[in-house]
């Protein structure tokens, strides 16, 4: 189970490293108030729905909440994907300072939190460890934020990868481990 848990708490916030990656490559700073904003409305939205999630299991028989929570991942990765391909450009600096403020912050912290609601939801039914998945969610994304941002000009010099790239990979994840809990 922890081994799942690792696993959409990567998928739901590789997104960040898609726009850790972007932010950079167009030289735009997300200061580090920036990212503890989104850290940390990544950790309310997923306990929030982690809790639903369980609170779920009292009212939903078993083989119920193995399907639901099941479908929720394949749904939300087959949003995330049909999401990436039909607009790839991610862009919350909106006043084009070229530095995510904390306004910002809140607007992409509540971006990147939106699947990890449903997620959180479907991964608590599924029985998920309801108080570690949300930390891991959070400090990923905060891994991820900076990392994409440090290896930025590499994948520049690497290769073209298309902006959506990272969320195509999140949704698939999510199908993949939706589908694998359903068998």
């Amino acid at each position: 189970m922890l081994i799942s848990c690792i696993l959409l708490a990567i998928s739901v916030s590789i997104d960040a490293l898609g726009i850790g990656i972007t932010y950079g490559l167009k030289n735009t700073k997300i200061s580090i108030l920036s990212k503890i904003i989104l850290c940390l409305l990544s950790l309310f939205f997923t306990s929030i729905s982690t809790t639903i999630g369980t609170q779920l299991l009292y009212v939903l028989p078993h083989f119920y909440v193995q399907i639901v929570g099941c479908l929720i991942l394949v749904i939300i990765g087959a949003w995330i994907i049909h999401q990436a391909i039909s607009s790839p450009s991610v862009s919350y600096d909106l006043d084009n300072s070229k530095k995510i403020d904390w306004q910002e912050a809140i607007l992409l912290g509540i971006a990147l939190s939106i699947d990890s609601i449903g997620v959180g939801i479907g991964s608590s039914l599924l029985g998920i460890n309801t108080l570690l998945f949300p930390i891991l969610v959070a400090s990923f994304q905060l891994l991820f934020l900076s990392l994409g941002k440090s290896i930025s000009t590499r994948v520049v010099q690497l290769s073209n990868v298309a902006e959506n790239t990272w969320s195509i990979i999140s949704g698939s994840i999510l199908i993949f481990m939706g589908i694998l809990k359903l068998l």
